[in-house]
């Protein structure tokens, strides 16, 4: 391929420069050799056929070759296939002016009527020796006016030749595609437009550094007029950063889990004028490149300074963590088309970008191993310190059982033992604080115990770990004796068996708890209930039948009243008065 040569004559004002240098000449044509060593092949030898198909993306030299091929048609100093450039024929077809080429869009023309027209006027000769129709965007062509195309396009008169551009091929029909030689444009390597960029900036005797040519490349995707317009803008307003967002305070946010400077820098952009799902896209293809430089680096398409920045991101990042920003981000630009505010949506996704503990995926959770395996590689400990034990806190007595918390000091308790701290031992499993042990009840000899003193031990201690309804029922049962270990508990009529029996082993484990040995438990159902003089007097069984506390209702107030109906009814109604 040879150098740019000095490009043709253009319309007088004209300044952009994808038209300033737009190619003229094969030999011009970037990154296209395979469509470039057909066409010329063909007019060397004369072999040109009388439709085309050219197909590919925006900006990679299909209208551009399509003219060229029209004045290699129609130059009479054609070297090799390639125009002059320099005849009248060609000065003609590059400024627009020529009859022998004709140009139009599908996509404004589209009607069957105009095709029509457009078909009878090609059997309508002119001065050269080829007239060339150059039909863009031709799967804009509506079905009707596709099929009043094909006869003439299969048998077009002598020296006619159609050449078809389309950015969708498969929206062609298949009868145009048979009657055409279909040749495929390709995106252009980034080394080509950096190339082609630098040596438009020589030419053009442009001021601009190596990071804008670099910007330019990478904004353009491929694309040769894209290349060209970006640079053009760097140029106008002496500003990279209004082609491309500037995210390297971001990225570094990232780096650092600094949630903060992440959304202040997100903000700054969104002020800078950027909307929030360019942002998101912008940021999903320059995580895209460090993710392949990170994983296959021959496969990247970066170009100069873009590749060695964004590998060294990718560096700092990891592996796990720039897979799970790159999927986040998908996710979000998915969301953002049908929210409300899309920038409510990408910073919420910034903030957990930042704080992997707030996500609970797969990828945030691999992110915190690769964390804390770079911690214990480093020399650091993966497993933080336990915390202190905190005191505990008294749980609620559930169907007569104990509370963990102990209500009151008990008087004959010794001091629990002093234990001895233990090193953490680094495990691949995480640290969890032990609880410290209950201290062991101290076994109590119930022959030296007198009635008295079990009653007082009961009241003051074993009782308040109860339920309320348990505390209800034996204020109102008598202490009747206690005798060899066996404690015996009168309550008023046999009614109150049942209520007895589900408040049994709750008290004898708090017993059991409180002193050290078994007490055993004798009921009897003939004792008379002390009777409290302010309240009346009334039946106790019904109430304790159904008096059935949750744990929620619990709570650590004293029982004031010792007649049990009295006591339910307050319980049931807090507000109410006796009448």
């Amino acid at each position: 391929m040879t150098d740019v040569v000095q490009p043709p004559m253009v319309p007088e004002g004209v300044n952009s420069l994808y038209r300033r240098f737009r190619p003229g000449r094969f030999s011009e044509i970037r990154g296209q050799e395979h469509v470039i060593r057909a066409l010329q092949g063909a007019v060397a030898h004369d072999r040109v056929v009388h439709a085309y198909l050219f197909s590919g993306p925006r900006g990679t030299g299909k209208t551009s070759t399509a003219r060229i091929l029209a004045k290699a048609l129609n130059c009479p100093n054609v070297i090799d296939g390639d125009p002059c450039n320099a005849c009248a024929s060609c000065v003609a077809i590059t400024q627009g002016a020529s009859l022998d080429v004709v140009e139009l869009d599908a996509a404004s023309n589209n009607g069957v009527e105009y095709v029509r027209e457009l078909a009878a006027s090609a059997w309508i000769g002119t001065a050269g020796r080829h007239k060339v129709y150059i039909i863009d965007e031709v799967h804009m062509l509506t079905k009707a006016s596709s099929n009043a195309l094909l006869k003439t396009l299969e048998e077009p008169p002598h020296g006619v030749v159609f050449v078809l551009a389309t950015t969708d091929p498969h929206k062609v029909l298949d009868t145009i595609k048979s009657r055409t030689q279909h040749l495929e444009f390709r995106l252009i390597a980034p080394n080509v437009l950096g190339e082609l960029l630098n040596d438009v900036v020589t030419r053009a005797a442009l001021t601009v550094d190596g990071n804008s040519v670099d910007i330019a490349v990478q904004r353009a995707k491929g694309s040769a007029r894209d290349a060209l317009s970006a640079l053009d803008q760097i140029v106008a307003s002496g500003l990279s950063s209004d082609v491309r967002p500037d995210f390297e305070a971001l990225f570094a946010a990232f780096a650092e889990s600094d949630a903060v400077a992440a959304l202040t820098q997100l903000a700054r952009l969104a002020r800078d004028g950027w909307d929030p799902e360019q942002l998101a896209e912008n940021l999903i293809a320059e995580l895209r490149q460090a993710f392949l430089l990170l994983v296959a680096p021959e496969v990247s398409d970066l170009y100069a300074g873009d590749r060695e920045r964004l590998a060294a991101w990718g560096q700092q990042f990891g592996l796990p963590k720039t897979v799970r920003i790159i999927e986040a981000l998908g996710k979000t630009v998915r969301e953002m088309h049908s929210a409300p505010d899309p920038t409510v949506v990408l910073e919420v996704t910034v903030a957990r970008l930042t704080h992997p503990e707030l996500d609970n995926d797969v990828a945030a959770l691999l992110e915190r191993v690769a964390k804390l395996e770079k911690q214990v590689a480093q020399g650091g400990s993966a497993v933080p310190a336990a915390p202190a034990p905190r005191k505990p806190t008294p749980s609620r007595p559930i169907a007569g059982l104990q509370r963990t918390g102990t209500a009151a000091a008990r008087p004959t308790s010794a001091a629990p033992a002093p234990v001895e701290p233990v090193a953490p031992v680094m495990s691949d499993e995480p640290a969890v604080a032990t609880p410290p042990a209950a201290p062991t009840p101290v076994a109590t000899d119930l022959s030296s115990l007198t009635l008295a003193d079990v009653v007082a031990r009961i009241e003051s201690i074993v009782m308040p770990t109860l339920m309320r309804s348990a505390q209800a029922l034996l204020r109102t049962s008598e202490w009747r004796s206690f005798e060899g270990g066996v404690l015996t508990i009168a309550l008023t009529g046999s009614g109150l068996r049942s209520a007895a029996e589900r408040i049994e082993d709750g008290l004898r484990t708090a017993l059991d708890k409180e002193f050290g040995a078994r007490i055993q438990l004798a009921w009897t159902f003939d004792g008379v209930a002390p009777v409290d003089p302010a309240a009346p007097a009334a039946s106790s069984v019904r109430m304790a039948e159904e008096a059935e506390v949750s744990y929620e209702e619990i709570d650590d107030s004293p029982v004031l009243t010792h007649d049990f109906q009295a006591h339910i009814l307050k319980e049931a109604f807090p507000n109410a008065e006796e009448v």
